[in-house]
């Protein structure tokens, strides 16, 4: 028979799951919204949407939090205590890259970026914004107990990340391509470091969904 969370887990630490879920969910909608907004050069809204990201997963670490002590205050097996605040770590971990990307986008003037470019920045973002919303898919297959959607939503995780890594190794080389393009040179600078940060927060959204496939086989299903 497999084990729920809930099994394990206080209705305090399972409501905070529960709201930590919905603020990345939302975070990651938004996201989504300011990519699109960004695309249609509504530059003002974009931006005020990405602050709106940081917002919501400013709000998703204090929850973290709430979970963590939850977790922490709990009888479990001590595998188990360890394996659940490593996911939530790591899912945190994409958190944190998003809303530093959220940020980046923000100050980067995105009109004075070659077309060409803008237009991978853009493949790479929306390839990663949806990697967290699968990411956020996981999470609730978790709570609801329906584990055996895991590996399709992780297949397509794992294909969005390929995707992300290819992305990202084109964007570099076009912005080798238009160097003499992009000044003042700190234009340069600031492209490069949003295109690695979207990729790392591809690779992380990577590591948290193969963690939570872990949990689950390890440690909420039976062995047959």
């Amino acid at each position: 028979m497999k084990l729920l969370l809930s099994d394990v887990l206080s209705d305090k630490a399972m409501k905070a799951l529960e709201k930590y879920i919905e603020l990345i969910t939302s975070a990651s909608d938004k996201f989504t919204q300011a990519v699109k907004l960004l695309n249609d050069v509504k530059i003002s809204e974009s931006r005020s949407t990405f602050i709106q990201v940081v917002k919501l997963l400013n709000e998703s670490s204090r929850v973290k939090s709430i979970i963590e002590d939850e977790i922490a205050n709990t009888s479990l097996d001590p595998g188990l205590k360890e394996e659940l605040l490593t996911m939530i770590n790591l899912v945190d971990d994409v958190g944190d890259l998003v809303k530093e990307s959220a940020r980046e986008f923000t100050i980067l003037p995105f009109l004075e970026v070659p077309v060409q470019l803008r237009t991978g920045l853009l493949k790479l973002t929306n390839t990663v914004s949806e990697m967290v919303s699968s990411l956020s898919n996981l999470i609730k297959i978790l709570i609801t107990g329906n584990y055996e959607k895991i590996d399709e939503v992780l297949s397509r995780i794992i294909e969005l990340e390929e995707k992300a890594d290819e992305l990202e190794l084109e964007n570099r080389g076009l912005i080798l391509s238009f160097s003499e393009k992009l000044k003042p040179f700190a234009l340069q600078l600031l492209i490069h470091d949003l295109n690695a940060l979207l990729e790392n927060t591809a690779d992380s959204c990577a590591r948290a969904s193969r963690r939570i496939k872990l949990l689950v086989i390890a440690w909420l299903t039976p062995v047959t």
